[in-house]
């Protein structure tokens, strides 16, 4: 590993040596199933507009179609590679070290115009903590029922039967969630604290680059001279 460089010292949330073992045990297990991907696929499941904000470019939001652009498995990859640097710097650098690199990706997402808003970022952060620590088998029960669901909701369109409210399919995943889960329940309760501590100061950080930089460049053109033409 290279050297860890860090302007800054100190911070508020500040990582337990237990959460930092429990952060790298789940880890290792959700980056060899392509964690990133899943993480990537179940945010445009969830919003379709962060296919935009990715800057990929496709005539169907199909998943079978999708995962197979360049672009989702380009961006798929940063997102894993991001988060194996950061959790690998972890007891090795100081954790500003990490913060330093959350904070350079919302500067560059401020020069790409990719502006998330204050939802989108909390889906961001859920989305990553939960593809991460929750139980393969969970997951697969998840999606089992989702699946369920939408049979269940589309045989219920074409008979004509069907009562109450429709619910989006993108809205599903969220209920299953609820039902199905207790963020800090059992042994995976470490885990669950340490990635939500962690990705809380991830995207405080991003957010933080961005709107600096933001703010940065409105002081830069306030700055700018007029030219009269006046006397031209």
């Amino acid at each position: 590993m290279g050297a860890c460089t860090s302007r800054r010292r100190h911070h508020v949330s500040e990582l337990m040596d237990d959460e930092i073992a429990a952060i790298r045990e789940v880890w290792v297990k959700a980056k060899n199933e392509d964690v990133g991907k899943k993480i990537l696929q179940t945010l445009i499941e969830k919003r379709p507009k962060f296919a935009e904000y990715f800057g990929i470019h496709s005539e169907s939001l199909d998943m079978k179609v999708l995962v197979q652009v360049k672009e989702f498995q380009l961006q798929a990859h940063r997102i894993q590679n991001f988060l194996d640097t950061a959790v690998g710097s972890l007891g090795f650098c100081p954790i500003s070290s990490v913060y330093d690199m959350a904070h350079r990706i919302g500067q560059i997402h401020f020069y790409r115009g990719v502006n998330f808003g204050a939802e989108n970022w909390l889906v961001f952060k859920k989305v990553t903590v939960d593809q991460v620590t929750m139980p393969k088998e969970l997951l697969s029960e998840i999606e089992k029922r989702r699946e369920t669901e939408i049979r269940d909701l589309e045989k219920s369109l074409e008979r004509g039967s069907l009562t109450g409210s429709i619910r989006e399919p993108n809205h599903l995943n969220a209920d299953l969630l609820t039902d199905l889960t207790n963020s800090y329940s059992g042994g995976n309760y470490l885990a669950k604290q340490g990635w939500n501590k962690l990705m809380t100061v991830i995207v405080r950080e991003m957010k933080k680059g961005f709107l600096e930089e933001a703010m940065r460049n409105c002081r830069e053109e306030d700055n700018l001279p007029i030219f009269s033409t006046a006397n031209v």
